[in-house]
């Protein structure tokens, strides 16, 4: 049975038994701010196990992505290595929110495996918690496993717990005998081989947890009302069974991928040979890397990103070091993915030109370094006895090759481990700090800290007592509930009801004045606090009160303009879904009265023909008067109506859904405009790339947009006034005809320039010391642009002219004021004069970084003083390297 069918076959089953089919989530989690990456399938459900949230159905059952690649759970490093770990995985599950409990849950269990999947029950074993006397009955009793096939186990294998205290209680386990062939080399012989051994004969695939508790701070075991089940059965480990494969690797999940990879290698994969772990890890970190640029995560250095980046580089390394890819192919072999997957998960096919070039970029990015990298380690590994036990790896290394040249630490750690040695960590993580130090001197600080005590000191003030915000009034009587200093001569103050709105979700909070009871404060800024509206204050008459009633206006300009751009947002995002692609997210976004700014998924600039289209197609709705809905719903029924959620954003039960006409609609707080005609007209001003896979766009609206279109009409008419234009229309022709004869003067410079050059070469060979016949020319050359483009071309000419020559060459660049070097040897000189080698020597003298092959190497440097005594010393080489 194919892994696609056993897949389908689970869902059917228990569709069949009532289950509601519940789409897997994404492999962020959306509820629990404390996992990294979904990593089993109750996740999406924690809520609803903790009664938090409330589901139209009590039986569920899904086939989840899983990540494990960082935090608590992190097979990684073991990934390639082992039959069965993996950082991507799919969990099929079954799930009873207070419906059934043990008995239909094992009843399902024994039934799809032993009837669905048609696996002999004499392969089949089971455990269960030590306690659990009522588990171990019904499988004996109404399952009919014989008592000598139930194995108990203590709390540490068979009690589960979502954390130290709240739900847990104990599990019940299903294991296949794949036979003795399995078994460890010492199995049969000084121990016996059961279920609980550490050899791979006795492999479990299904696991059932029964919530039946609730632990209490005192660690009692209270039980729950209604208790429920959990169960878990790893897809790859059930396709390695029915497809008798001898690990995960060889099912067909992978099989496709790892042939396809081989072709694209021109490797053999042959589980005998030593390059069989790097086949696997390509295949698995493929996977890995697609569902996860398809769930919205980039490859960045921190989080969720940084994981990403960790994964795709440890296949690049394992792809150019041991399968001999020296060009980006993983892009190619995450379309293998895309191509075996899309049938269950069919987001990947809309995806998958975003997928691939998020991809590309970033091993263009690491394809740039690593031949680099990983020629400073094995440098260094030279350089090392590693002949000795226990030989230790630099820890400032380390830190170069993370810093410099993007290998991740555990990146280098692996490579070192196979080598036998191990990292001196602690001097990489003193270089960490020495690092962040610096940082931190040049760090002034933003008083959010401040702000922030300020606030908790607000909240703690009034206790539960909430404000309430109005949508629909501008002005409202309300109470202050109570106040604090912010230590500048402001107060904090929280009103209920406000009209006031707090800077949230991108918007920037109200402005306006607050007044009453002989008072008189202007609003500086309005912040959100937890479930508090929080009004900064300046006071301009009176003193403000706690428990009195105060009128609070809001500026309705500032309002009004802020909420042009706010729904201009929304029109934004989905004309950018339209014109790019499903795959465009919001990552951000910035709305004040003057412009909008929105952050976006894409990998490339965008075209001036995809700007006009967006731009067209924003202002042809904007001028058709679409009607602008805002209305609570239930969350799960809005985002199944098609409503679009911030990715990684949490919601509440009930969420506020904002609705342009019938093809924008987003899940939004903030304010907005009753009909898109009360935007007026929409233009965008710029168009940016902010990070790696993250563009931007500033626009404006209404009045900013007549205000930007008249600063661009004064800027053009600046420029025609410049150029001597008697109208626009020659402003083009002119700057034109200035490119066409600035074209000419430079081609004429450069004939100068290479007339000067010829002359210094000539200078140059003629002053150079020789030793055996071979020149050594050390020289510096007078400052020019470019100044390490005309050192190489000086030194080929040197080269060409003088081909028994050693040239090491030095300037100070003009416009930078920092030097550079180039050493190129002829193809006369004799062997033992390495350009490389001789550059290391050097490169102390000026601060500089560079290297290169042992014919050409180059370098630049920041200390512009130590150019001459590096040629100098350049001198007092020759005898060395002739």
């Amino acid at each position: 049975m194919k892994a696609a069918e056993i897949r389908s076959t689970f869902l059917n089953y228990f569709q069949k038994n009532s289950h509601q089919i519940v789409e897997s989530s994404s492999l962020v989690p959306s509820n629990d701010p404390t996992l990294l990456f979904t990593n089993a399938g109750m996740v999406q459900f924690k809520d609803v196990f903790l009664g938090k949230d409330k589901r139209p159905y009590a039986r569920a059952t899904t086939s989840q992505k899983c990540l494990r690649a960082g935090g608590k759970h992190n097979d990684l490093e073991n990934v390639g290595f082992t039959a069965r770990h993996h950082t991507f995985f799919e969990m099929l599950g079954n799930f009873s929110f207070g419906d059934y409990f043990k008995k239909d849950a094992i009843r399902f269990a024994w039934e799809f495996v032993t009837k669905e999947l048609k696996l002999p029950k004499d392969k089949l074993w089971v455990s269960v918690f030590r306690e659990d006397d009522e588990a171990a009955e019904i499988w004996h009793k109404q399952e009919g496993v014989s008592l000598d096939r139930i194995v108990r186990f203590d709390e540490k294998d068979n009690f589960w717990s979502m954390g130290d205290t709240g739900p847990c209680g104990p599990c019940s386990e299903i294991y296949i005998d794949r036979g003795p062939k399995y078994g460890g080399p010492e199995c049969g012989k000084t121990k016996v081989c059961n279920i609980g051994c550490d050899c791979d004969r006795f492999m479990e695939f299904w696991n059932l947890v029964f919530m039946q508790f609730d632990r209490d701070a005192s660690g009692k075991l209270n039980p729950l009302p209604r208790p429920s089940v959990d169960t878990g059965a790893g897809l790859e480990r059930i396709a390695l069974i029915l497809q008798d494969a001898e690990t995960n690797y060889d099912t067909d999940l992978f099989t496709d991928i790892i042939s396809k990879t081989e072709k694209l290698s021109g490797k053999k994969y042959d589980p005998k040979d030593a390059i069989t772990a790097s086949f696997r890890v390509v295949a698995d970190h493929s996977r890995a890397s697609t569902f996860l640029i398809g769930d919205g995560v980039m490859p960045s250095n921190e989080g969720r990103g940084y994981v990403l980046r960790r994964i795709i580089r440890r296949a690049i390394r394992h792809g150019y070091q041991k399968l001999g890819f020296t060009k980006p192919f993983l892009n190619k072999t995450s379309g293998f993915v895309i191509d075996q997957m899309s049938g269950a998960y069919p987001d990947l096919i809309e995806k998958r030109s975003y997928i691939e070039k998020v991809i590309l970029a970033e091993e263009e990015q690491f394809f740039r370094t690593i031949e680099r990298g990983i020629g400073l380690f094995n440098e260094t590994i030279e350089s090392l006895n590693t002949k000795i036990k226990n030989w230790t790896f630099s820890g400032a290394t380390a830190f170069k090759l993370y810093d410099t040249f993007g290998f991740p630490l555990d990146l280098t750690r692996v490579m070192v481990t196979e080598l036998g040695g191990t990292i001196d960590e602690a001097g990489f993580e003193a270089e960490m700090e020495k690092q962040r130090s610096e940082s931190r001197k040049h760090w002034k600080g933003s008083g959010e800290e401040a702000t922030d005590t300020h606030l908790f000191e607000l909240k703690k003030q009034l206790g539960t007592n909430v404000s309430k915000f109005d949508y629909e009034s501008l002005s409202l009587e309300g109470e202050c509930l109570g106040f604090v200093s912010d230590g500048s001569g402001h107060e904090l103050a929280v009103f209920s009801p406000t009209p006031f709105y707090g800077e949230s979700g991108g918007q920037v909070g109200d402005r306006g004045i607050v007044s009453g009871s002989g008072y008189e404060g202007q609003v500086l800024d309005v912040q959100k606090f937890q479930d508090l509206t929080v009004v900064k204050l300046k006071a301009k008459k009176g003193t403000l009160a706690a428990g009195k009633k105060y009128t609070q206006q809001t500026d309705e300009e500032i309002r009004a303009l802020t909420a042009k751009n706010h729904t201009a947002t929304h029109l934004l995002h989905w004309a950018l879904r339209d014109v790019l692609g499903k795959h465009v997210q919001q990552k951000g976004s910035l709305v004040t009265p003057e412009l909008l700014r929105f952050d976006f998924s894409h990998t490339q600039p965008m075209t001036e023909a995809e700007l006009t289209r967006v731009e067209n197609m924003i202002n042809e709705r904007i001028w058709k008067s679409k009607h602008v809905s805002k209305k609570e719903m239930n969350k799960d029924a809005a985002i199944k109506a098609g409503a679009i959620a911030m990715f990684g954003e949490k919601y509440a039960d009930t969420v506020r859904v904002v609705s342009v006409g019938d093809f924008s609609v987003e899940l939004c707080g903030g304010t907005h405009v009753n009909n898109s005609s009360d935007i007026h007209v929409f233009k965008i001003g710029n168009e940016s790339g902010i990070a790696a896979g993250v563009r931007r766009i500033i626009a404006y609206t209404s009045a900013g947009a007549f205000e930007f279109l008249r600063k661009n009409s004064e800027y053009l008419k600046t420029v025609q006034e410049s150029l001597k234009a008697t109208a626009t229309e020659e402003i083009i022709p002119k700057i034109e005809k200035l490119q066409t004869q600035e074209k000419d003067l430079r081609k004429q410079i450069e004939k100068l320039q290479s007339k000067s050059a010829a002359g210094a070469v000539d200078e140059l060979i003629s002053q150079a010391e020789s030793k055996s016949g071979v020149k050594w020319i050390v020289g510096e050359l007078p400052s020019q642009a470019e100044g390490m483009k005309r050192l190489r071309e000086t030194a080929d000419q040197v080269k060409s002219k003088s081909p028994d020559s050693v040239s090491i060459l030095g300037m100070i660049e003009e416009g930078s004021n920092k030097p550079v070097v180039a050493i190129i040897v002829g193809l006369k000189a004799p062997k033992t004069a390495n350009a490389s080698e001789i550059l290391k020597e050097l490169l102390p003298m000026i601060d500089g970084k560079g290297g290169g092959k042992p014919d050409m190497a180059q370098a630049g440097g920041t200390k512009a003083d130590g150019l001459k005594p590096l040629l100098a010393k350049a001198k007092t080489l020759m005898a060395k390297y002739l």
